[in-house]
């Protein structure tokens, strides 16, 4: 009891200390986009030992910058680059519909675009193209979620992320998704390093009964995982000649993805250089 009731102050500590965080952060705005740590303190009601401390961290995490000259704080390039992610998220539908569409007319089977949420580490669809077969369709409605740990939608993401965030969905609860089919840690971990070695993934029945699914991971330029484009197969027309051919499609286009993506990224810097340039 007493090692439990440790392991539970040490995690409201640490979420304590997380929300603290979180309130310096959203502290900065367009409006007041620069700060002193007395004023930090007097808006969070933080004492000063506490501003300090984290303070110090989250400029070492990069997501504050010291400004010698004022001395005064800024949002850093870590908050920045976080900001970006999360605008390429939105994006992702946008950008990826020409590929989705060709690999419908090239497959006539359903294809499917997720994004990454890390945050509930789960994936999100953004969209797809609905199957153009006669007969057994397979079919998903937008806005739904996925744990990392099934489906060719998903494990891609996971199969990408850095190894400590991804062994905090290795290490944890695995519910089942078909009732039928049961992910296990080393099952998942096998099936991982299969799809970091072949760069795509492949699942049967993970997700829904009689469902196949063949996926790989859009990644942004520094190799982070953002999403997914999938196909889905009803399991009777499945081969091992399809598996090889829609699996060197999705890697294509998501490698064509992550181009864009680049692309994007440095647009944006461009703009900002412009801007501060102006400035």
């Amino acid at each position: 009891m007493d090692v439990v009731n440790t392991v539970n102050e040490q995690t409201a500590r640490g979420v304590g200390l997380l929300h603290k965080a979180f309130q310096i952060l959203e502290l900065f705005s367009a409006d007041q986009p620069s700060w002193t740590q007395a004023e930090i303190g007097r808006a969070t009601d933080l004492t000063r030992s506490t501003v300090s401390r984290l303070v110090r961290y989250l400029c070492g995490r990069g997501y504050l910058a010291y400004q010698e000259r004022t001395g005064r704080y800024t949002l850093g390039y870590g908050a920045i680059e976080l900001g970006r992610r999360a605008q390429l998220q939105f994006d992702l539908a946008s950008m990826a519909v020409d590929l989705l569409e060709d690999i419908g007319r090239n497959t006539l089977e359903t294809v499917i675009l997720t994004g990454f949420n890390p945050t509930a580490l789960h994936v999100v669809c953004l969209s797809q193209i609905a199957s153009q077969q006669g007969g057994l369709r397979v079919y998903q409605d937008v806005g739904a979620t996925y744990p990392l740990y099934v489906g060719a939608s998903a494990k891609p993401v996971l199969a990408h992320l850095p190894t400590q965030m991804a062994e905090v969905v290795l290490k944890g609860p695995m519910t089942p998704i078909n009732p039928a089919w049961v992910q296990t840690e080393d099952r998942l971990r096998a099936d991982l390093k299969t799809i970091r070695e072949k760069g795509y993934a492949v699942s049967s029945e993970e997700t829904y009964p009689g469902v196949a699914g063949i996926g790989a991971a859009i990644l942004d330029p520094n190799g982070y995982p953002i999403g997914c484009i999938a196909i889905a197969v009803p399991m009777q027309r499945v081969s091992a000649d399809m598996i090889a051919r829609y699996g060197k499609m999705v890697v294509e286009a998501t490698a064509a993805m992550s181009e864009r993506l680049r692309g994007a990224l440095d647009r944006q810097s461009g703009k900002q250089a412009e801007q501060a340039d102006i400035g």
